[in-house]
């Protein structure tokens, strides 16, 4: 009979460092990736992962698992039922049906089981949680592993069903309903053999005091380490090529070609990718003959226009699914010449009720007339005609304000090239280049994604009211000093 180990955890610095001396899914699956991240992973030398964003991540992970918890009223705890951090015990002794959120050890692998419901033959159930509201490859990956360190403590799973957000579910419904269950059984068994079949090799590489040696391949281009691995010291690797498709970077890669400049002449590449690659060569800024056209086509005046949303796990208004996207902010400058700003408009939601009405209206307002609507990426035209299929009577106007809107990052990926860009177009990216004396460097909020994370805590009710009038006085101040 295989001893079970169950972990209960508590976040001491003791405990912690006990825990990092084995592998988790995360590390294990960083290895499948790449070898060498796995390793590094396992040491914690990755980037700290920081900001409301990442606060907010962490807080709504930790909720859902809660909820769901709650749906098996027979389910145990074990952290809250021993004073122990670390308790060893065989659970298939144990008088209990349910378990929630333990965590079991095996040949040096740690895997936390969200649920584990025993079932009559005496086999178990696993449910695994995902706060996504649409099914991803990776989760069968990620249940696989918690699969395959169970299978080692000779636990014997049944049935494997994975849990996610469902879009049918609406704020205010039975709690019951927030879940869509996937049984995802033969599936996760065939790659938790496959996991099992190669965990003692990922455990020698990943336990060994030699780092495995990095080799360039496609998963290499997200990868938050690049910059001083297999990207360190290169100019203009090929993954700043624009929208380079996978199997075009697998033929350079398989050429050993990892920078632009080294590109033959006759690879087959897009127009916008051909520019790129002259600029490399001849380090050059290519500016297009129709950028003074286009420009030249916007209509005085020009009204800037600027949205900032935000979409929760958990719905915050009536009428709202998870991560429904909800508009919290704009602002909007009226030039009538340029360099000068005739009007100012902004406007921040109460966050105590869904305002899309009320942004709808102000928007007819502040937009009536003529002039082109400025703005940079599309996001702002989606919004706009999102919000005139929820208001019928406002529709035609809103479309009309629609159609007058200018995407500028489009004019600017047509028609300018800068190899300081590296293949990205953001605003982030380009305006310090373009523009050095503009940046977001010094602003107390300079991403969106925290600018949206800190209205969701204030529509949670998690500030005080003056940290919400301080907040609130960040964002104007953000949106002045880029303006």
């Amino acid at each position: 009979m295989h001893k079970t180990y169950l972990i209960i955890l508590n976040f001491s610095t003791g405990v912690v460092n006990y825990i990092m001396k084995y592998i988790n899914r995360t590390i294990f699956i960083s290895y499948l990736n790449c070898p060498t991240l796995g390793w590094m992973t396992k040491r914690n030398m990755l980037p700290k992962l920081r900001g409301l964003s990442n606060e907010l991540f962490k807080l709504e992970e930790e909720h859902i698992h809660k909820i769901f918890w709650h749906l098996f009223l027979d389910a145990v705890d074990i952290k809250k039922t021993r004073a122990d951090n670390l308790v060893k015990g065989n659970i298939l002794n144990m008088d209990i049906k349910t378990f929630c959120g333990s965590s079991f050890i095996s040949d040096g692998y740690l895997a936390k089981a969200d649920i584990l419901q025993k079932l009559e033959d005496n086999t178990w159930h696993l449910f695994d949680i995902r706060s996504g509201s649409k099914y991803k490859v990776k989760y069968i990956q990620d249940v696989s592993f918690v699969v395959m360190v169970l299978a080692k403590l000779g636990i014997r799973i049944s049935k494997i069903s994975i849990l996610y957000l469902s879009n049918d579910y609406r704020f205010g419904m039975e709690i019951s309903k927030l879940f869509k269950e996937l049984n995802c059984t033969e599936k996760v068994k065939l790659k938790a053999q496959e996991f099992l079949d190669i965990s003692c090799k990922v455990f020698k590489d990943l336990i060994s005091q030699t780092m495995p040696i990095p080799y360039l391949k496609k998963s290499c281009k997200n990868c938050p380490v690049f910059e001083c691995c297999m990207g360190k010291d290169k100019k203009n690797h090929i993954f700043s090529l624009p929208k380079l498709s996978i199997p075009s970077m697998e033929k350079l890669l398989a050429l050993g070609i990892d920078t632009i400049d080294k590109i033959p002449e006759n690879f087959e590449l897009n127009d916008m990718q051909k520019i790129v690659r002259n600029c490399v060569l001849t380090n050059t800024i290519h500016v297009s003959k129709n950028l003074k056209t286009e420009l030249e086509d916007l209509t005085l005046p020009f009204y800037y226009l600027d949205f900032e949303s935000v979409a929760t796990l958990m719905p915050l208004y009536e009428d709202t699914c998870p991560y429904t996207q909800i508009l919290t902010q704009f602002s909007l400058d009226k030039v009538k010449s340029i360099g000068s700003i005739v009007d100012h408009y902004e406007y921040i939601a109460d966050q105590t009720r869904n305002c899309d009405r009320e942004i709808a209206e102000k928007l007819i307002e502040y937009l009536e007339g003529n002039g082109s609507i400025v703005t940079y990426a599309n996001f702002e035209r989606i919004a706009i005609l999102k919000l005139a299929n929820s208001f019928p009577d406002l529709c035609e106007k809103l479309n009309k304000i629609s159609l007058r809107i200018v995407d500028f990052e489009l004019i600017i990926r047509k028609n300018y090239y800068d190899v300081k860009f590296m293949g990205r177009f953001s605003i982030k990216k380009i305006l310090p280049i373009l523009i050095p004396e503009m940046n977001y460097k010094n602003l107390k909020i300079s991403d969106g994604k925290d600018a949206s994370a800190a209205f969701a805590f204030i529509a949670m009710g998690l500030y005080s009211d003056k940290k919400i009038e301080n907040v609130k006085k960040i964002c104007w101040n953000t949106v002045h000093k880029i303006l």
